[in-house]
């Protein structure tokens, strides 16, 4: 079958990513025959946009398998196979565990969190394996000191974050770091990868149509080293930071799309990824 998926003219004004690993990952991990992995893949999607009308959802993004394309991938795969515990922070439908399990690591070693638990739910339809996977999954806001996280404090070797960060203000992803940082053993070695949208200038913005005054901000490499320099100070550890910007973000404007500021930095931005290790 075609790696991409279709989508409707005019729901979506940006280019679709190439979906063909996620799609291999579901033939080959969940077992689902060729013929009825398209309409399988729609139904789960149609599923959660009624939780949340992500656009990341919209554009099949739980597909889009990253952490595998790493550097640190296969380092990763190794040290949860020799007992490490991996947590994926904002794991949506666990894609990204559902792939290091395929690949050898032992289910009871990943641990996956995210806001949504109806999302936790349909990782399970999604892949067909709540009757194998042993992964611990965890509905939980990270802002919530009450929450099942705070229990996990010093227990996780790698935790993984992609598109969560850029969600948030500067304020908030500086908390979101430390909280992080607590929640990683306290030893050298304990390492963050991840992923979100960045761009060549770090700078504070509000997504187009929202009208609650929420602010968000993208970082630039520099703006986000820097940020882990100022939570390794309030958390007395010292961390290395290894950041790249790639063009992975094919963002493409809709001629039904105005030229706002919004659209403007999205077809601007691009991919930062970043190691995070601690020294």
């Amino acid at each position: 079958m075609s790696n991409t998926m279709s989508i409707p003219n005019g729901e979506n004004p940006y280019e679709i990513y190439d979906l063909e690993s996620g799609l291999k990952l579901l033939r080959e991990y969940s077992g689902i025959p060729d013929e009825d992995v398209k309409k399988h893949v729609e139904l789960i999607k149609e599923k959660a946009l009624e939780v949340r009308h992500y656009p990341c959802i919209r554009r099949y993004r739980f597909l889009d398998l990253i952490m595998m394309t790493t550097e640190v991938y296969q380092e990763v795969l190794e040290r949860v196979k020799n007992g490490d515990k991996f947590m994926d922070l904002g794991c949506c439908l666990g894609q990204e565990i559902r792939k290091l399990v395929h690949d050898g690591a032992p289910s009871a070693n990943t641990y996956g969190s995210d806001l949504w638990g109806e999302y936790l739910s349909m990782g399970y339809e999604l892949f067909k394996d709540e009757d194998r996977l042993q992964t611990t999954f965890i509905a939980a806001d990270i802002f919530d000191d009450s929450s099942p996280l705070a229990k996990l404090s010093g227990q996780m070797n790698v935790i993984y974050v992609g598109d969560f960060f850029h969600l948030f203000n500067l304020e908030e992803q500086e908390e979101i770091a430390e909280r992080i940082v607590h929640l990683l053993a306290p030893q050298p070695g304990s390492i963050i990868i991840g992923r979100q949208s960045g761009g060549e200038t770090a700078m504070e913005y509000s997504r187009a149509g929202d009208v609650s005054g929420r602010k968000q901000f993208q970082h630039n490499p520099q703006s986000w080293k820097e940020l882990w320099d100022r939570v390794g100070n309030k958390t007395r550890s010292k961390w290395s930071a290894d950041v790249e910007l790639c063009q992975e973000f094919k963002f493409k404007p809709s001629v039904r799309i105005d030229t706002s500021s919004e659209v403007q930095r999205l077809m601007n931005a691009k991919g930062l990824r970043f190691t995070i290790r601690r020294l």
